[in-house]
């Protein structure tokens, strides 16, 4: 089945800077459009969705522009996802302007993950999230399961705003947590602006020991709860790589979709991936 990865990362710390990249860990060293490749060996020619890698907030409008460059050279990226810092950014809307004028940028995502209780809600976030959907981006929100009642609040603020929720809000599956989860999951599906990527689950779980059913529970829910028209599928590479690897979460994610109707898988895989980023067909 034709897949269209809705969340691939590449970065190469010679080009820019990542300050969460720990030297001599797994993940310092350049990621390129030829290792998801291989990664991704027995379905080279799926599309992918770039999105940014967290790179220094001095850096955003560089790694958008770097991403460009990469897309020229790899028909496979039918979009981007960039960054512009939201928070104490006196040049956010010529920021934003600059972003919405590049022909590839279909998304706007500044990492919730990591900061403080209240950093999503105040009223510069707030108002940064609702100038990208005037300029006709949508926004996508990383943060992690004990920010839901925050993002809750981000979602309601922003209804003219279509919004996407990476990793299904990285619920605490490695301690097999279920609540607040699951009810505040729910919550966020009432919302008609937002969707769920259905990704990134295997690093919130044992790296080196979870099992498809481990992950597999979350991603019902998930998926239940936004139903099959609003999920997307995405391989979190190459962050994935560190548990278990690109095959591995593919096994997963065809696991979740075995039972379902043809339609609802190609939805699942690439069609409202198609819809949600905006896309034309493919070159």
């Amino acid at each position: 089945m034709k897949i269209l990865d809705s969340h691939v990362h590449f970065w190469d710390p010679g080009a820019l800077r990542y300050p969460w990249i720990e030297k001599g860990s797994p993940f310092d060293r350049t990621y390129a459009p030829e290792d998801y490749r291989r990664a991704a060996g027995n379905m080279p020619d799926a599309d992918i969705i770039f999105i940014e890698a967290d790179a220094d907030s001095s850096c955003a409008l560089r790694e958008a522009r770097w991403a460009h460059g990469l897309a020229s050279g790899s028909l496979g990226i039918r979009g981007i996802v960039a960054r512009v810092p939201l928070t104490e950014n006196p040049a956010l809307l010529a920021d934003l302007d600059t972003i919405a004028s590049m022909p590839l940028v279909k998304g706007l995502r500044d990492n919730i993950q990591g900061h403080a209780a209240g950093f999503c809600t105040q009223a510069a976030f707030v108002r940064g999230v609702q100038e990208a959907g005037r300029r006709g981006l949508h926004f996508e929100i990383c943060g992690k399961h004990h920010q839901l009642e925050e993002i809750l609040s981000l979602a309601r603020r922003c209804p003219g705003v279509s919004l996407v929720l990476d990793h299904c809000a990285k619920p605490d599956i490695r301690h097999a947590v279920r609540e607040p989860w699951l009810s505040q999951i729910r919550r966020l599906a009432t919302l008609p602006n937002v969707v769920c990527k259905i990704s990134g689950l295997a690093t919130e779980a044992d790296w080196a020991r979870w099992q498809p059913e481990d992950l597999l529970w979350y991603a019902r829910q998930a998926a239940d709860a936004f139903g099959p028209e609003r999920i997307l599928f995405g391989s979190d590479w190459p962050v994935c790589e560190v548990a278990g690897g690109f095959a591995k979460w593919l096994a997963v994610a065809g696991a979740l979709a075995d039972s379902w109707s043809l339609g609802e898988r190609e939805g699942f895989f690439f069609r409202n991936a198609e819809r949600v980023y905006r896309l034309g067909k493919a070159p």
